[in-house]
């Protein structure tokens, strides 16, 4: 299927600019103050941008092509929405390098509770219509990886995994040109964010 390439294929774009900023005399700077920016040197603005990112809301809503930040791509048509937590990908700037924070206050993502979901939806060449969700976690700080797979301390499966830090908690897949309607994918471990913090 098509669409569960997508999954490979989406990463949060994050304004990766560098920006001399004199620090404020607050802890962090926000979106608000105008000093923080992305991958043009633009300032980034409250509310969705011509993309489809509201950062502030942490929320992705608009075409899968532009998830990157740039118009036109390969699936003209597919529909995405991302949404995150805080430690996926902030909308503060605690070090004052003019970017967004990720997993602030953890050296990487691992330990830091970070998440993200992604639906994916669209039109099959026959004209039915299929759709695509993923829960997405950062693996505990005792975690281990086997196979591809990653578990808890414990033992327990936490899901298949993805990008290095991260575990699928969850897939579900409804496709009638494939007769796919299902969970495809269920954590052993809780599917729940809320179990997933530091």
């Amino acid at each position: 299927m098509l669409f569960i390439l997508f999954l490979l294929a989406i990463t949060l774009v994050v304004p990766i600019s560098v920006s001399t900023v004199t620090a404020k005399k607050s802890d962090y700077n926000t979106i608000q103050s105008g000093l923080i920016i992305d991958s043009a040197g633009n300032p980034l603005t409250l509310g969705y941008d011509e993309f489809g990112y509201n950062y502030q809301a942490h929320i992705f809503n608009g075409l899968y092509d532009d998830y990157d930040r740039k118009h036109g791509g390969n699936y003209p048509g597919v529909h995405l929405i991302m949404k995150w937590n805080d430690a996926w990908l902030s909308n503060k700037d605690h070090d004052f390098d003019g970017l967004l924070d990720r997993h602030y206050g953890f050296d990487s993502y691992i330990g830091s509770g970070a998440w993200l979901t992604n639906h994916i939806w669209g039109t099959n060449p026959d004209g039915t219509h299929w759709d695509y969700s993923v829960k997405i976690v950062a693996v505990p700080s005792d975690a281990y990886e086997v196979g591809g797979i990653w578990y808890e301390h414990d033992g327990t499966e936490i899901g298949p995994a993805i990008w290095g830090s991260f575990a699928i908690i969850q897939e579900v897949i409804n496709d009638p040109s494939t007769g796919e309607h299902s969970v495809s994918y269920l954590s052993p471990a809780p599917a729940g964010f809320g179990y997933w913090k530091p």
